[in-house]
């Protein structure tokens, strides 16, 4: 890895956004890497999104939309497809 000067690279990676279908991080390889830095995510008002997903590999949170009536905060990203799976 040559990235940071040869410090080596620092991956951040998404807890998940598969709340709603009772998905869970813990069954994502990246999340559970030990050479990534899993974010969640917190509404406005301090509350666990509707699409978040429950996991125990999640270092931190940071603010991201929530509900309705709460505002939203909205980023462009280009997404890599991956296969879905089943986690066992």
């Amino acid at each position: 890895m040559q990235g940071r000067n040869r410090l080596g690279s620092i991956f951040v990676w998404a807890s998940g956004n598969g709340g709603r279908d009772g998905d869970s991080c813990n069954c994502d390889g990246y999340t559970n890497s030990i050479y990534t830095l899993s974010i969640g995510s917190a509404t406005e008002n301090g509350l666990v999104p509707w699409y978040s997903e429950a996991c125990s590999s999640t270092l931190a949170a940071t603010y991201s939309s929530g509900s309705g009536s709460e505002r939203q905060i909205v980023s462009r990203m280009q997404f890599i497809a991956e296969p879905i799976g089943i986690c066992s």
